[in-house]
């Protein structure tokens, strides 16, 4: 499901809160929900222009890791990387904090590419539930925001997900790779590929199923990545944040990256 935002937001740019209560009951029961076109076409030309050539260098240096034509990517702790429009987004800060809790942080900075003639990936989950001997539902405890670059179409390789519960079953998500009985599942169940104009965002319950669907076009099409946990999930600590870009940081985006390693050279995508 994905929310346009009304007029008033646009001139705010703050959500309503009728919006913010639909996003949670939606992220809640369906396991996402986008918002359309949140992000300026200027701030998408500026990440744009900061990734792409990073990105031609990472393909250059180690090729695809994420299957046919597809690439994950980690992203430096530099601008415009971590700008408060897309890493503490002012529509997307309320509904995670609600969901998970005041003491949120990120886990996760890294951007995902379909390139032209990538293919179907397998139908996975991100992450097991905790404790699925328990035979019953947890709340939410880490969240994943995608922001795309471009247009996503049915065509370029748009993301494709199944609501409605899959992230709520503990027997179908033991594995992070969807096979047996639960493949034959998907099969069958209705899934959505999103379509969205460059500069949505999209929440999605990491446990909830997905995949990755084939770009048949001529142009790369790349979601950012950023992965949102409760404060006592995850050790952290993986993320290289220099000292200077974390004291010219907003204070909100400075709390996000609390726990990771502050104060050391940034980590490049081919360093990883």
């Amino acid at each position: 499901m994905l929310l346009k935002l009304t007029e008033q937001e646009r001139l705010t740019g703050v959500p309503e809160q009728e919006t913010i209560e639909i996003a949670i009951e939606q992220i809640k029961k369906n396991g996402y929900i986008g918002f359309e076109s949140v992000l300026s076409p200027e701030q998408i030309a500026e990440l744009k222009g900061a990734f792409l050539p990073m990105f031609n260098e990472y393909i250059e240096r180690f090729g695809y890791n994420t299957g046919t034509n597809r690439a994950q990517m980690h992203l430096p702790f530099l601008q415009p990387f971590i700008n408060d429009y897309m890493i503490a987004n002012s529509f997307a800060m309320p509904v995670i904090k609600a969901v998970l809790g005041e003491g949120v942080r990120v886990t996760y900075l890294a951007s995902d590419t379909a390139c032209p003639g990538s293919d179907y990936q397998n139908v996975h989950s991100d992450m097991p539930p905790l404790f699925p001997e328990l035979g019953v539902a947890l709340p939410a405890y880490s969240l994943v925001l995608n922001i795309p670059l471009v247009d996503v179409n049915a065509e370029n390789g748009p993301l494709e997900v199944w609501p409605g519960g899959t992230h709520l079953d503990p027997e179908s998500t033991k594995h992070t790779s969807i096979d047996g009985p639960m493949l034959r599942a998907a099969q069958t169940m209705h899934s959505e590929k999103i379509h969205m104009p460059a500069g949505s965002i999209v929440i999605r319950d990491i446990r909830m199923w997905h995949r990755g669907t084939p770009n048949v076009t001529n142009e790369n099409r790349t979601n950012i990545a950023l992965i949102y946990n409760n404060d006592w999930y995850g050790a952290g600590g993986s993320i290289h944040v220099p000292q200077e870009a974390y004291n010219e940081a907003s204070k909100e985006v400075k709390s996000l990256f609390r726990c990771e390693r502050i104060g050391v050279p940034a980590k490049m995508p081919w360093e990883w």
